[in-house]
């Protein structure tokens, strides 16, 4: 009797599972979304209102950052990207802080020191104008590159809707000169901002009428514009191009030999458009060259007088000028002698020491992302802003306007906080 259930037992064979239905609520949960989050989209709306507050001379025919609206975009962002870093936090998502820090801590340092002495000169000896604005703009700059997820594959989310919100303020702008073809200088102090647009698209698309169309609308913004530092980013920007036409197609081996004989072609190419320049000058857009020598002279005297630490930015931001029998309070026309004027040479170290730890750390992620066209293309339009923008605040006053600064921090905060996660990954391969 025993033997038989056991013989029946082993022959009767288990049920098999019951395959449940394949709807989507039976994907497995291990698939992971690499689209913007909701926080995330609102961070980089912020960022575009910024833009089209720094667009807005062309498109609107207003300078909407001298209005009551300087700041809006300002208003707009700290609660955004305050409930997205607690989303972060709260999805155990940190972002990596000493990363960050190591890489930009020259510029939060000289962010306090503008804050701590612009402070006191706005509260304690009365100035009107002060480096306030600056330093509180500046200190975002890190919160900026925390804002980016530390996930690899979520970059490219955020590097095309970057590229996108680029080329759509490079066309606005460009349309609204157009329209307003009879007025001149509608892309003063944002040729650099309005060029990137085009020049990241012409890394971005592969195909060779696209990039003609670019090059052709950036070639007409800067020539509807005539300002010479329209022509100074658009010169940069077709160097950039030649030469690295040649450093794509050239095996790794010759590129070091490739680099020094773009660097002599690069000096060659300088030294013949100073030479023009000097030439022709007659019939080129002047500058302002009384009002800027006179405002760089005054700066260099009060450098000199503390080369130091300056006037630790106790000091009005503005520069007395006469003209006609008034005397006007005026910036002084280049955002690098503010800094060394008003900092010393400590600013300026500070300055030049971050600056340039944020250009490595893209420059890095250039050579990391050359297999992904999009990430690639990014990252050679953020080194290109980055060193626009300072050709740009070299010899123009943009770092007290509030939407500049946005658009200047925002985009290195960005781009470093991609920077640092893209050669992250690549060394964890």
């Amino acid at each position: 009797m025993t033997t038989l259930l056991q013989r029946r037992w082993f022959k009767r064979g288990l049920p098999a599972p019951k395959r449940g239905p394949q709807v989507r609520l039976a994907a497995p949960m291990t698939r992971r979304r690499t689209g913007l989050r909701f926080t995330e989209i609102l961070v980089l709306f912020t960022l575009g209102v910024a833009y089209l507050e720094s667009v807005s001379q062309p498109v609107f025919g207003i300078q909407l950052h001298l209005t009551l609206l300087n700041h809006f975009p300002l208003a707009l962002l700290v609660p955004a990207l305050a409930l997205h870093l607690m989303s972060l936090l709260v999805n155990r998502a940190s972002p990596p802080w000493a990363a960050i820090f190591s890489a930009c801590w020259p510029l939060v340092l000289l962010a306090c020191y503008a804050l701590v002495g612009s402070s006191i000169a706005k509260w304690e000896l009365t100035e009107r104008d002060t480096f306030l604005t600056f330093a509180v703009y500046l200190l975002l700059l890190p919160l900026f590159a925390a804002a980016v997820p530390a996930q690899p594959d979520r970059l490219r989310g955020w590097a095309l809707a970057l590229v996108t919100l680029w080329l759509l303020a490079s066309l606005a702008a460009l349309t609204g000169e157009a329209a307003r073809y009879t007025l001149k200088e509608t892309l003063h102090e944002i040729e650099y901002l309005v060029t990137v647009g085009f020049f990241v698209t012409y890394y971005a698309v592969r195909v060779a009428w696209l990039r003609l169309l670019v090059l052709l609308a950036m070639a007409a913004a800067l020539g509807l514009n005539n300002k010479l530092t329209g022509y100074i980013v658009g010169a940069m920007a077709l160097l950039h191009i030649l030469v690295s036409i040649g450093w794509r197609r050239l095996p790794r081996e010759w590129r070091a030999a490739y680099g020094v004989a773009a660097a002599v072609f690069t000096a060659a190419v300088v030294a013949a458009l100073t030479m023009l320049y000097f030439t022709y000058r007659e019939y080129l857009p002047s500058g302002n060259v009384a009002v800027r020598l006179s405002q760089y002279q005054e700066a260099w005297r009060q450098f000199l007088a503390s080369p130091l630490w300056g006037n630790a930015y106790l000091a009005n931001s503005g520069e007395a000028y006469t003209e006609s029998f008034r005397v006007l309070n005026i910036p002084t026309h280049s955002d690098v002698l503010d800094i060394l004027k008003h900092g010393g040479l400590i600013g300026l170290a500070l300055f030049c020491w971050g600056y340039g730890k944020i250009f490595l750390a893209i420059h890095r992620a250039v050579a990391a992302t050359e297999s992904n066209t999009l990430l690639n293309a990014y990252f050679v339009g953020l080194r290109f802003f980055q060193v626009t923008a300072l050709v740009t605040f070299a010899i123009n006053p943009i770092l007290l306007k509030g939407p500049f600064l946005i658009v200047i921090w925002g985009n290195l905060g960005i781009g470093l906080g991609m920077a640092l996660t893209a050669t992250r990954a690549v060394r964890e391969r």
